[in-house]
């Protein structure tokens, strides 16, 4: 659920702001994709198949950093499909009620208080957390961090849940641009903070979230 900058130096920051916009164009590209073209029942069956694999590969399998990248593309497609599905399962008081919460979950995790989470405890264990997250890849197999399942998960939820609204493909070409518009801001905001020597990380859904509200508002107006 939070940015991985929280653990990553400010070298490997830069990078890995580049691998998350590649990543949240071809996801936004993805996820409206399938919003229009797949079934629910379509959906359903491979984000549960995907999050299958990615119980099985936490609990059964023993870490090696080599599969670490391979993992977290399968999980990143896992979560776009099942994320989708649960978007179109709620409605749009739902959506937006459940993005709320998790945005201040995410906030409240990097505070004091924060440090008793659930999310942060698992932050802590390094080799539960690194399985959970997607990455890019560099020259000689250097693994760049960018963000956990949940950030894309609940990314996936947010596009699709513009179906409360519209299911023309424009509303859902909107509703990804917008989030893709809040990574881009949150990426600049983190680059500005990252040069302070307290910097501990920043959430990675809250201008995501308020992207999409705007969104949705925007949609619903028109």
């Amino acid at each position: 659920m939070n940015s991985l900058v929280r653990i990553m130096n400010k070298d490997t920051i830069k990078k890995a702001i580049f691998w998350q916009i590649l990543y949240i164009v071809i996801y936004g590209f993805c996820a409206v994709i399938i919003n229009i073209y797949f079934t629910d029942v379509i959906l359903f069956a491979f984000g549960i198949v995907g999050v299958v694999y990615i119980l099985f590969s936490l609990f059964f399998i023993k870490y090696k950093r080599e599969r670490l990248f391979i993992n977290g593309i399968i999980g990143l497609w896992s979560v776009l499909f099942l994320g989708s599905w649960f978007g179109k399962q709620l409605e749009l008081e739902s959506t937006i009620s459940i993005a709320a919460m998790v945005t201040v979950m995410d906030i409240v995790s990097f505070t004091r208080i924060g440090k008793r989470t659930v999310n942060a405890k698992v932050i802590a264990n390094k080799s539960v957390a690194a399985r959970l997250f997607v990455y890019g890849i560099e020259k000689n197999d250097v693994l760049i961090p960018t963000c956990g399942f949940g950030d894309y998960l609940y990314y996936a939820m947010w596009i699709s849940g513009i179906h409360s609204l519209s299911e023309s493909i424009q509303a859902y070409i909107f509703g990804a641009f917008m989030i893709f518009v809040g990574i881009i801001i949150q990426s600049v905001v983190i680059k500005k903070l990252s040069i302070r020597e307290n910097f501990k990380g920043f959430p990675g859904t809250v201008f995501p979230f308020l992207g999409t509200v705007l969104a949705y508002l925007a949609v619903y107006m028109y």
